[in-house]
């Protein structure tokens, strides 16, 4: 029986090497052609499903009512750059080790889908951030990103970074690099550098050094308005910054770093089955016993 679609055009990306997502990436678009529903794929994806379906141009999804992720959170990280431009909401696939952002499970997949197409599900919008590098009053580098962006030395030589949040001189940070985080981003690379939890529906950004050689350099937790900016102020080495762990630009003495709240933001379809709550205590064994039999139950019981 034909369901009343809401959606005709459907986006989808896959994990470039993991096969089991390219497995069930076969299986979503026969499943959506067959509901009569086009599927537009990123490049990398459409090398796994040659002749399937439609290629994205220039990397954008266009005339798309959702994207499918099938990974990890990388794979959602990717499609919320491109996504975000048009808002775009995004059905994230669980298939990876330690998923946050990811909402869906491959066994309630096309029952989630079934409803995605339907308009049922609700959609929750994240803040993402952008950042700038400015050099000699020049802007000459630029990105966009769903978890964080980082100031971080290419060599085993500690930075010296001087930091103002919303203006005001802060910090100087004699430290590997300075993690920029949003909420989403709170349980990625700034919580294994020490920073602290935060739910995603904070209007927040994070602050989190890397290994600071000084006992006063905590993470801090800021207001989502406020601007952070940072320089360089030593040679230190080779030093990069990234947003979302990819396309390093290599910064040097004197560069001018710029980290705001953009105005665009990622939207995530919801399934309900999983809060964030849920999340940290399965996937870090939040407050159990390490040697509680238990605990590995809650740690497997979103897998």
């Amino acid at each position: 029986m034909n369901l009343p679609i809401t959606f005709n055009r459907v986006g989808l990306t896959v994990h470039r090497t993991n096969q089991k997502a390219w497995e069930l990436g076969l299986q979503v678009i026969d499943w959506l052609k067959a509901r009569g529903v086009e599927v537009l794929l990123d490049y990398q994806s459409s090398l796994h499903f040659p002749g399937h379906s439609l290629l994205c141009q220039d990397e954008k999804w266009s005339g798309v009512g959702f994207v499918v992720t099938l990974g990890g959170d990388g794979t959602i990280l990717t499609a919320a750059r491109m996504a975000a431009h048009e808002g775009i909401p995004l059905l994230g696939v669980y298939m990876g080790q330690f998923g946050f952002i990811a909402e869906s499970h491959p066994a309630s997949l096309f029952n989630d889908l079934e409803k995605a197409l339907l308009g049922k599900l609700p959609i929750e919008e994240r803040v993402m951030l952008e950042a700038e590098v400015f050099r000699s009053g020049e802007l000459v580098h630029s990105g966009l990103g769903l978890n964080d962006a980082v100031v971080k030395s290419a060599s085993s030589s500690l930075l010296y970074l001087s930091a103002s949040l919303n203006g005001a001189p802060f910090a100087t940070y004699f430290a590997d690099g300075l993690i920029v985080s949003t909420p989403t981003g709170s349980t990625a690379y700034s919580l294994s550098a020490g920073g602290p939890i935060v739910a995603p529906s904070v209007d927040a950004l994070l602050l989190t050094p890397i290994c600071p050689h000084t006992l006063s350099a905590r993470p801090m937790v800021i207001p989502g308005h406020h601007l952070v900016e940072m320089k360089v102020e030593d040679e230190g080495g080779d030093v990069l910054f990234k947003t979302d762990g990819i396309n390093p630009f290599q910064v040097v003495h004197g560069d001018h770093i710029v980290v705001r709240k953009s105005r665009q933001v990622t939207r995530l379809i919801m399934t309900g089955d999983a809060s964030f709550y849920r999340k940290v205590r399965a996937r870090y064994l939040y407050g159990e016993r390490l040697n509680d039999p238990a605990a590995l139950h809650n740690r497997n019981e979103l897998d």
